[in-house]
């Protein structure tokens, strides 16, 4: 007797599984961005998720009277089609979506000029750069500054978690030259 295939069904169940999640997210998104936070001037969503944040957004900015602004950071579109492909009907129906309700703003900014160009041309969104890099004033930890950072937190990191924790049961250490990542010997660290 042959095995009975049921990869229609599954594909179909799939389908409808994610159609109920983002029926279900829709409504959570309604529900507090209408009811649970305090009315509100501006909406600013960062995309992606697309589905179906911009939609939900885009109908509570609508009832509340506020605007609606994308923070363009990449195409949710491109990022799906990574798993399922670029032509598949899904991305499809995504990259539709995306675009259509990402129309609908009151104003857009995206981290590059390819982006802010693409969303020009192809899209008929006018976007702001604002480039997404951090201060001059942040820089790598040098390792003196993570071993205090470590002797300020080591009674939180050091003390024993239960049996899963497998760095510190049983050591309570009060040493600040040493902490579970680092070592002070003399000036130097390890």
């Amino acid at each position: 007797m042959k095995p009975v295939q049921l990869s229609g069904v599954s594909k179909i169940s799939g389908a409808l599984a994610l159609l109920l999640k983002a029926a279900i997210q829709f409504i959570m998104l309604i529900w507090f961005l209408c009811f649970k936070i305090p009315r509100l001037d501006v909406f600013i969503v960062q995309n992606p998720p697309s589905v179906p944040t911009l939609a939900a957004v885009k109908l509570v900015s609508w009832l509340r009277g506020a605007k609606f602004i994308v923070d363009w950071h990449n195409f949710g579109y491109t990022l799906l089609g990574l798993s399922h492909g670029r032509s598949h009907v899904i991305v499809k129906i995504y990259f539709w979506f995306e675009k259509h309700f990402g129309r609908m703003t009151d104003g857009a900014f995206c981290v590059t000029k390819a982006m802010q160009h693409e969303l020009s041309q192809n899209w008929g969104i006018k976007a702001t750069v604002l480039y997404d890099h951090s201060p001059e004033f942040f820089h790598p930890a040098s390792l003196a500054q993570k071993h205090e950072l470590f002797c300020r937190l080591g009674s939180s990191i050091c003390s024993a978690m239960g049996s899963a924790d497998c760095i510190s049961v049983g050591k309570e250490v009060e040493d600040k030259s040493t902490t579970v990542l680092t070592s002070k010997i003399d000036v130097e660290f390890l």
